[in-house]
């Protein structure tokens, strides 16, 4: 529903529009419904997992880069519900309802890992410590840093998570986890250009 924390007045249905609409759109244009990938970084990398085990006919292939994979976990749900309002004073009731919804369970992939059997999946996160891609300068650029440095630990340890929950079910997938690197786009470019080769192996586009 529409966010009533911030007088939005629209309902966002991004699951419709990227699973619907937007192929609609695209096989006018002569591409693929059914021979896609999908990739998300960030709090994207639990949303694109949750497109690809829901629309199965769609996706041959789904990668989390440095995402949130059990949502489920002690102070997960109000970490959301912070970082949303920090985003732009969005209500996450809006969006899955409150804590005890079941859309909060539907859209874990944590509790959806069986539904991945099959998929192709190359899954990432950082330890967290500045590497390369970490120049900071000034009092924001430290701020920003050490925040990255915050995210990525987390995320690190949501993905170490869901790597066990997955081997326990027998579900094979690429687990990549850099020595080094923050929760920041070029260390997310570095994942990417490793992805690309599983990418093109499963949407047999060499």
């Amino acid at each position: 529903s529409p966010s009533n924390l911030n007088s939005q007045d629209i309902t966002y249905k991004w699951e419709t529009f990227l699973t619907q609409q937007l192929p609609d759109y695209l096989a006018t244009r002569g591409v693929s419904r059914s021979n896609n990938g999908i990739l998300g970084l960030s709090m994207g990398g639990s949303a694109a997992l949750t497109l690809a085990a829901y629309h199965r006919d769609q996706f041959k292939f789904a990668s989390s880069l440095s995402g949130y994979l059990n949502l489920s976990a002690p102070g997960m749900r109000e970490a959301i519900r912070i970082a949303m309002l920090d985003a732009g004073r969005f209500n996450v009731d809006a969006m899955w309802g409150p804590p005890w919804s079941p859309s909060w369970l539907r859209n874990d992939p944590f509790v959806f890992a069986p539904k991945l059997e099959g998929l192709s999946l190359y899954i990432s996160a950082a330890s967290g410590l500045p590497g390369q891609h970490d120049n900071p300068e000034g009092f924001a650029g430290f701020y920003n840093t050490a925040n990255a440095m915050g995210l990525e630990a987390l995320s690190l340890v949501q993905t170490r998570a869901f790597q066990v929950k997955l081997a326990a079910l027998g579900i094979p997938a690429t687990f990549e986890f850099p020595s080094r690197g923050t929760h920041a786009w070029k260390y997310w470019e570095d994942e990417l250009w490793k992805a690309r080769p599983q990418i093109l192996e499963a949407l047999n586009a060499f």
